[in-house]
């Protein structure tokens, strides 16, 4: 099972089977969560403790809403695929997750899984920049999505650069939590060096977005996870200042991308303006009729859009197809609001704000040690739903991340209610044995 959560994160969606259409593809991703579902039901105990499941209902419920968007939208096929893979990917791995905590209950073995499998993806983008070879080719002709060789792009296992940039951010809270939780000197060392080859992995990203992400996940840590914790971002803040003065190639990089975001006349700060045009696009789309309005124009639907003259006809598009001025719906929230319409938009929204008090709420009524664990979880998290602001996510490796972490967090009092009575069942267990030895020895001297 850990090995699985450690795939999960870290191989290219492109390993896949190809079925015959309109079937969905069969990824490698999807093939570990059917694995991983099969094991655990045959290897549940009937007597096993069984809880509620947090947040389901709500999750269930905004799955409901892309189905009846479905019934109104203009890509029925598509749409019906998107509602498939959420079922799967969402609802079913949801479900995977809270019954891997209900019989495994370690959160530690959880957590460290998938820092393994981000400290992966860190190592191929590490090759890929210094080495100028993609080793993901090695195992899929198409590459992790996005091609090194024609874009140039560090992207590892992801499919654009930038969601890998946004997988090292969530990741950073999680290496840094468990570094100030783990006891032993080797496990927290260990769990530091994940963190500076995620940090590293990060910057090779060359995207504003997931730096910023990256900035939000150590200020995150430093606030949710305590003084061990602060203690480690002050020595990454003098590394990062150190490494400023040191390689000042580095730190114009980073000036120049972030001056560049508010000038308007600049690539880069014409994407900045358009992130935020999207806003404006989907809410005169969906004003174009009651139905549009409420539903949306079904899941899917954006790929079919053209868009062109909000951007003054600018040639671009997100499925090679149509014209929509740029390249995807960078703006993953207001992709939603066109698609799903208000309803299902409003339903997304107070999903992520009941996940978002279900985490802050755990977080404040755990112990000291464990809140650690949970801080890193609420901030992972917050990183993810603050990157949906600015690109669309487009890799599974994402939010199966996302929904791990959303599940562990969500139940996070009961795992360590479960813990802690195994723990004491085997103290008392211990503390037994030497009693019965000597009543043993007891009865022995009475009958000699």
């Amino acid at each position: 099972m850990r090995l699985i959560f450690a795939l999960l994160v870290f191989l290219p969606y492109t390993l896949r089977l190809e079925l015959l259409a309109p079937l969905p593809q069969l990824t490698i991703h999807r093939i570990l969560i059917v694995i991983a579902f099969i094991f655990l039901i045959r290897n549940r105990t009937p007597d096993r403790q069984k809880w509620p499941i947090p947040n389901l209902g709500l999750i269930v419920l905004f799955g409901l809403s892309q189905v009846v968007s479905l019934l109104f939208g203009t890509d029925f096929v598509g749409g019906l695929k998107n509602c498939g893979n959420y079922a799967i990917e969402t609802v079913l791995f949801y479900l995977l997750i809270s019954e891997y905590l209900l019989a495994e209950g370690s959160l530690v073995r959880l957590l460290s899984s998938l820092c393994y499998g981000l400290a992966a993806v860190a190592v191929v983008a590490t090759i890929e920049k210094y080495f100028r070879f993609d080793p993901v080719l090695l195992v899929s002709p198409e590459g992790g999505g996005s091609s090194l060789a024609a874009t140039g792009d560090i992207a590892a296992t992801y499919p654009h650069r930038i969601l890998m940039g946004y997988a090292m951010a969530m990741g950073v809270p999680l290496s840094l939590a468990l570094a100030s939780y783990e006891k032993e000197a080797k496990a927290r060392r260990i769990m530091y060096g994940i963190t500076l080859l995620l940090i590293g992995a990060g910057y090779f990203s060359m995207s504003r977005g997931p730096w910023l992400g990256l900035l939000f996940a150590i200020i995150g840590v430093a606030v949710f996870c305590g003084k061990a914790a602060r203690k480690k971002v002050l020595f990454l803040v003098a590394l990062t200042a150190a490494v400023s003065v040191l390689r000042p190639g580095v730190r114009d990089t980073i000036t120049n991308l972030c001056n560049s975001t508010f000038n308007s006349d600049s690539e880069k700060g014409n994407n900045y303006q358009y992130r935020w045009q999207m806003w404006t696009v989907a809410w005169d789309q969906i004003r174009l009729s009651p139905v549009h309005f409420l539903f949306g124009y079904g899941p899917n639907s954006t790929m079919h859009m053209d868009l062109s003259d909000f951007w003054h006809g600018q040639e671009g598009s997100q499925a090679g197809v149509i014209h929509m001025g740029h390249t995807s719906w960078d703006n993953n929230y207001a992709c939603d609001l066109i698609e799903l319409g208000v309803i299902g938009f409003l339903l997304k929204v107070i999903l992520f704000l009941s996940v978002v008090k279900t985490l802050i709420d755990n977080w404040c009524e755990s112990d000291n040690d464990y809140r650690i664990l949970e801080g890193g979880i609420v901030v992972a998290c917050l990183v993810f739903m603050y990157s949906m602001s600015n690109v669309y996510i487009f890799a599974p490796q994402l939010y199966y991340m996302f929904w791990t972490l959303v599940a562990a967090g969500s139940n996070f009092s009961r795992v360590l209610a479960r813990q802690e009575a195994k723990e004491a069942a085997l103290e008392l267990a211990d503390s037994a044995e030497p009693m019965a030895g000597a009543a043993s020895l007891a009865e022995g001297e009475a009958t000699i």
